[in-house]
């Protein structure tokens, strides 16, 4: 299944985003996204068209990833990472 995940600081995008305006951009560096621990296939990580200063990462949940009410998922972007939020899998 493909998820989509809101989140910020995903740092610099290609082309050129105006500060306080509505753009679109891909990041320059492609995050990696765990899903229980289980790498999920990152498709998409920009700002988020339509609103000011919103990454969103589209990705396909890996079909080995844990089964649960709170799955830990954590993004990983220039050697960081994320706190670890959770989701529902099934």
């Amino acid at each position: 299944d493909y998820v989509t995940v809101y989140c910020n600081g995903l740092g610099a995008v290609a082309g050129t985003a105006i500060s306080g305006v509505a753009s679109a951009g891909q990041t320059v560096t492609t995050p990696t996204v765990t899903i229980g621990g289980v790498a999920a296939n990152v498709t998409f990580s920009g700002l988020a068209p339509g609103f000011v200063g919103l990454y969103q990462i589209n990705l396909i949940v890996p079909a080995g990833a844990p089964v649960g009410n709170a799955v830990p998922v954590v993004i990983n972007i220039g050697g960081v990472s994320s706190n670890t939020a959770t989701m529902a899998t099934q």
